[in-house]
């Protein structure tokens, strides 16, 4: 199975605020995260699950938290407390891929089981108190870049963007 995380982010590899506020609103990388993501089972942390709400459908979360007796809104959406226990209930129901899709934390954690990265590089700075960022990836050498597109700004999309795919090297 391929365990997969999904991200957007400024540069600095800022991804938001601590509060939870993405400080950009580009519709193309929305679009993006939606036809990947869809069809497709996604690890989600609590409080990003909670944000996301009307999001989901035509997905399959498992919710990340430590919060016991945790219900989630809708009783096919699942709960676990721990990244590889999460990985084991994705691939014993048959998923092909897992996606992680944040917050930050929960990339920290998943990122020793993951395989491939989907970043967006927003080519832009934001003023934010009390960023967070995704993990430092790129110190690892374990990486293999198999796919770049450029994005151009346009009306709705002011900033210049790059899909990137990471795929981990395999020894």
């Amino acid at each position: 199975m391929i365990v997969s995380m999904i991200a957007a982010m400024a540069k600095g590899r800022v991804i938001g605020s601590e509060n939870g506020e993405i400080p950009w609103s580009l519709p193309r990388d929305q679009a993006h995260f939606r036809e990947y993501t869809q069809g497709k089972w996604v690890l989600v942390g609590r409080k990003t699950y909670e944000e996301m709400t009307g999001w989901f459908e035509d997905r399959t979360p498992i919710i990340i938290t430590r919060k016991k007796g945790y219900t989630p809104a809708h009783s096919w959406h699942r709960v676990s407390s721990d990244v590889r226990e999460a990985i084991r209930l994705a691939q014993s129901s048959g998923a092909r891929e897992l996606v992680v899709i944040g917050g930050s934390s929960l990339y920290q954690a998943a990122l020793p089981y993951a395989n491939r990265l989907v970043l967006t590089r927003i080519d832009a700075e934001f003023s934010i108190e009390k960023p967070v960022t995704f993990p430092d990836y790129q110190s690892a050498s374990d990486w293999s870049l198999v796919f770049r597109e450029d994005w151009q700004p346009d009306p709705e999309n002011p900033h210049r963007m790059e899909l990137e795919i990471f795929d981990r090297r395999t020894s």
